[in-house]
C-alpha cells in the first residue's frame, strides 16, 4: 500500500483496475448466473409443457381403458357367458371386440375366469395364467368393483412390465375379472415420439416399480436415486444433477417421472467463466494504457503546481502558476496566484509597519535628548536644590526624573496606574512653569488601575491639552479619566483626556480622525501615540478628538483592554 500511494500513477492505476474488475467480476457473474436464471426457467417452462404432454397421453389412454372396461362390466352377454356359458364364442368376441374398438391400437382386453384367460383380443395363446390369490386378480376381487392398476407379475424386469388395467366384473365362488394390458413395449412407442433424444421417461407404480424406462433413464440410475432419496427422508430430486419432474396420474396411483439434463451444463458454464477471465485480464491491460494517459494528462498541472509551490517555500513570493485550462485546476492556480500577491503584500504591509515603529522610536529617543545623561543631572540639581532650599527647584528635578526614568525603561508596556503617575510627575513641573494656571483632575477607577497600556503615550496628549489649550488661559483645568467598557463584542479601556481651553481646531481634528500624517507631522507627540497604538493594535483602534459644546477639547484614546503584556514576536512564534 505504500508504494501505490507514493505515486499519483499508480493510485490511479489502483482505482481503475479495481473498479474495473469489481464491474467486469461481478457484471460477468450475474450476467452468467441470469443467463443461467433465465435459460432454466426457460427450458424448465418447455419441460413441463412435454411432461404434461406425455401425462395427457397417458391419461387419455388410461380413461379410454377404465371406460371401457365400465363397458364390459355391464355387458350382459359377457357376464351370462362366464355365469351361465350362454351364448356362442363368436357372440362374446363380437361384443369383446366391439365394447373395445377405441383402445385396441395400443391395448388387450383380457377376461379371466379364476385364474385362467377365458377370452381375449390377444392374438396369443390364451394359455396365460394369472396368480388368484396375489398381486392384481387379488387386488381386483379385494377392491368391491374399483378399478386397479398393478404390473404382470409373470413378464416383470428391473427395466420394465406390461400395466395392467383390471376390474371384477363377477363374484362368486369362480370369480371373473376384466384386464386390460398395455404392454411395456407400446408403452415406449406411444411416449417415444413425445421425448427429446436428450430426455427420459418413466412410468412406475407407487413403489417405484418402472412399466417402461425410456430415453437417459433407461440405465435406472435416476430411479434408484429417486428411491433412495424417499427412503432417506429426502426431496426426491435431491442431489440429482439433471431435472426431474414427478407426477401422479389422476388418481390412478401411477407415477411419471421426465428426466431433463441441465439448462447449461457444466462445460458451458466453465466455459463463461474463462471467458470471464480473459475479460477481467484485458480489462487490467485496458486500466493500464488508460491509467498512464490520464495520470500524464492530470499529473501535469499537478507537477506544474507542484513546482510553483516549491518556489514558493523557498521564498520567491513572485512565484506563479500558469495553467491553460478550463477545470478545477485552473482554478487553484488562480487561487494559488492571489494567495502569493496577498501573502508578498502583507509581508510588505508588515515589514513598512516594522520600519514606522523603528523610526517612530528613533524620533523618541532623539527627543529625550540623552536622557541616561539628564536623569543623572537632575538628581544632582535635586540634591543641591534641597540643600539651598529651593523647593521648586527640587521638584521639578524630581518629577523630570521620574518622567526620564520611565523613559529609559527597557519595557515598551506598563501599567495605567505607572502612566498616571508620570503624568502627574509631567503637570508638577508644568504647573511650576505656567505659575499654576491650571491644575489636573485623574479620575480613574481602581479596577482599570492594572490595565497595560503601551508607556508615554498620555504624556504626550496632557502636553498637548496644556501647551495649545492654556496658553490663553488664567485658571485651566485638565481632567483625565479612563473605563472599561465590554459592552459590545470586543472589551476595550477608554482613556480620555479633557480640558477648558481655546479647543482644537478643525484641521487638527479632521486631521487626528482621519490619521492624516502629512498634517501630524508638525505635531510630533500625537502622531506618534496615534502611529505606535495603530501599529500595536489595528487601525480601529487610536486617539479621537472633537469639541464638547460648553468648549475646550477632548481627547479619547481606545485599546483593547487587557491586564497582560503583548507577547513578542520570539513568543509568538514568528520570524
Amino acid at each position: 500500500m505504500g508504494i501505490i500511494r507514493q505515486s499519483f500513477k499508480r493510485q490511479l492505476f489502483a482505482i481503475f483496475l479495481t473498479v474495473t474488475l469489481i464491474l467486469v467480476i461481478i457484471g460477468g457473474v450475474f450476467t452468467i448466473q441470469g443467463f443461467q436464471a433465465r435459460l432454466k426457467y426457460d427450458y424448465e417452462k418447455k419441460d413441463i409443457e412435454q411432461n404434461t404432454a406425455i401425462n395427457s397421453l397417458l391419461q387419455r389412454d388410461i380413461e379410454l381403458s377404465e371406460e371401457t372396461l365400465d363397458l364390459i362390466s355391464k355387458s350382459d352377454i359377457i357376464k351370462n357367458a362366464l355365469t351361465q356359458s350362454k351364448n356362442s364364442s363368436l357372440t362374446i368376441y363380437s361384443e369383446l371386440y366391439n365394447v373395445s374398438r377405441r383402445i385396441r391400437d395400443f391395448a388387450t382386453v383380457d377376461i379371466y375366469q379364476g385364474d385362467r384367460c377365458v377370452f381375449s383380443t390377444s392374438a396369443r395363446s390364451l394359455s396365460n395364467k394369472l396368480p388368484l390369490y396375489y398381486s392384481v386378480l387379488e387386488e381386483a376381487k379385494n377392491s368391491k368393483g374399483e378399478v386397479i392398476y398393478a404390473l404382470d407379475p409373470t413378464e416383470s424386469t428391473k427395466t420394465g412390465a406390461d400395466l395392467l388395467i383390471a376390474k371384477q366384473i363377477v363374484e362368486g365362488n369362480v370369480p371373473a375379472f376384466a384386464i386390460v394390458r398395455i404392454e411395456q413395449t407400446e408403452i415406449e412407442n406411444r411416449l417415444r415420439s413425445n421425448i427429446n433424444a436428450k430426455d427420459g421417461f418413466m412410468l412406475t407404480d407407487q413403489f417405484l416399480r418402472p412399466f417402461c424406462l425410456i430415453g437417459t433413464a433407461e440405465n435406472g440410475s435416476e430411479l434408484k436415486s429417486i428411491r433412495r432419496n424417499l427412503f432417506d427422508g429426502q426431496a426426491y430430486n435431491y442431489n440429482i444433477e439433471n431435472n426431474v419432474y414427478m407426477n401422479e396420474i389422476g388418481k390412478t396411483g401411477l407415477l411419471s417421472i421426465y428426466v431433463t439434463p441441465p439448462a447449461l451444463g457444466e462445460s458451458a458454464v466453465k466455459v463463461g467463466y474463462q471467458i470471464l477471465t480473459l475479460e477481467a485480464l484485458f480489462s487490467v491491460i485496458v486500466c493500464l494504457l488508460v491509467a498512464s494517459r490520464l495520470s500524464a494528462y492530470f499529473s501535469k498541472p499537478i507537477n506544474i503546481m507542484a513546482s510553483g509551490m516549491k518556489r514558493f517555500r523557498k521564498g520567491d513570493f513572485d512565484a506563479k502558476i500558469e495553467l491553460s485550462r478550463e477545470d478545477e485546476f485552473e482554478q487553484l492556480a488562480v487561487g494559488f496566484n492571489k494567495m502569493t500577491s496577498q501573502l508578498k503584500q502583507t509581508m510588505e504591509e508588515r515589514v513598512e509597519a516594522e520600519r514606522t515603529i523603528n523610526e517612530t522610536r528613533i524620533e523618541m529617543m532623539q527627543a529625550q535628548l540623552n536622557p541616561h545623561f539628564l536623569y543623572n543631572t537632575l538628581d544632582t540639581i535635586k540634591w543641591v536644590a534641597k540643600a539651598n532650599h529651593v523647593p521648586e527647584v527640587a521638584t521639578m528635578s524630581a518629577s523630570l526624573a521620574g518622567i526620564l526614568r520611565t523613559s529609559i525603561s527597557e519595557r515598551q508596556f506598563c501599567p495605567l496606574s505607572k502612566e498616571l503617575e508620570l503624568v502627574q510627575n509631567y503637570c508638577e513641573i508644568q504647573k511650576i512653569r505656567f505659575d499654576d494656571k491650571f491644575d489636573l483632575t485623574i479620575d480613574v477607577p481602581t479596577e482599570v488601575m492594572d490595565a497595560v497600556i503601551p508607556k508615554l503615550i498620555l504624556q504626550p496628549i496632557v502636553e498637548n491639552a496644556i501647551i495649545h489649550g492654556m496658553d490663553e488661559t488664567e485658571n485651566g483645568h485638565i481632567y483625565v479619566a479612563a473605563c472599561r467598557d465590554n459592552s459590545g463584542e470586543k472589551d476595550l479601556l477608554k482613556i480620555s483626556v479633557q480640558d477648558d481651553g481655546k479647543g482644537i481646531s478643525d484641521e487638527m481634528m479632521l486631521a487626528l480622525n482621519n490619521d492624516d500624517v502629512e498634517t501630524l507631522k508638525g505635531h510630533l507627540g500625537l502622531n506618534n501615540v496615534n502611529t505606535i497604538i495603530r501599529l500595536y493594535y489595528g487601525k480601529e483602534y487610536g486617539v479621537m478628538a472633537f469639541r464638547p459644546s460648553q468648549g475646550g477639547t477632548v481627547m479619547i484614546i481606545t485599546l483593547p483592554y487587557s491586564e497582560k503584556e503583548p507577547k513578542k514576536k520570539e513568543e509568538r512564534g514568528e520570524q
